[in-house]
């Protein structure tokens, strides 16, 4: 196998991701994660050939941090005003261990949020194919990206599917994504109508 055709990257508290391009056609995507392990085949060929930047906020961090700010302030500022009880003893440590939540919580936003360069479907523009950019190294990286970016385009060519072709095919990936979990039910469905309505 081609170095070209392997990449293998891992982000911070989001697994490891492993994807393989075989039979200069087909990618696997292999996601490897604490409590989950997910596998799954795209056709290059369904593929837009240039990839897009995307950011992937970690927003469940940045709501941790506004729950602590908010519970601190519940806690010392409107509980005292309905309930008769003293918190001046404990204010120092309240708010020392809401600080510390707070800044871990915002430190681990900071860690988890990343930029992506993300391949979409080319009729329904859903995103397929996510890869955390540089990893593990920018060379490495910048090889895959290249060569796979340069796969699509030469199949583009040289299959010269049809647009009956190209949505039947997509159809049939999305519903095989949609069986093993990658994509949503709800997904699947609002893109199969795009899809039927761009069939005619």
């Amino acid at each position: 196998m081609n170095n070209k055709d392997l990449l293998t990257q891992r982000g911070f508290l989001s697994g490891e991701r492993r994807f393989v391009i075989k039979d200069g056609r087909y990618l696997f995507v292999e996601i490897n994660k604490l409590k989950k392990n997910t596998t799954y085949q795209i056709d290059l060929v369904a593929l837009e050939p240039k990839s897009k930047i995307r950011i992937s906020i970690a927003w469940s961090w940045l709501l941790a941090v506004a729950v602590v700010i908010l519970t601190s302030y519940t806690v010392l500022e409107i509980l005292p005003q309905y309930i008769d009880i003293n918190l001046k003893n404990y204010a120092f440590p309240i708010r020392l261990g809401s600080a510390s939540l707070a800044v871990i919580s915002l430190i681990l936003f900071v860690l988890t949020s990343c930029r992506e360069r993300v391949f979409v479907a080319s009729n329904t523009n859903l995103p397929l194919v996510r890869l955390l950019i540089g990893k593990p190294n920018r060379k490495a990286y910048r090889a895959f990206l290249n060569h796979m970016e340069n796969r699509i385009l030469v199949l583009s060519k040289h299959l010269q599917l049809n647009t009956q072709q190209q949505l039947a095919g997509e159809l049939r990936m999305i519903r095989r994504l949609s069986k093993l979990g990658v994509v949503s039910e709800k997904k699947y469905n609002r893109f199969k109508s795009r899809l039927m309505k761009l069939s005619g």
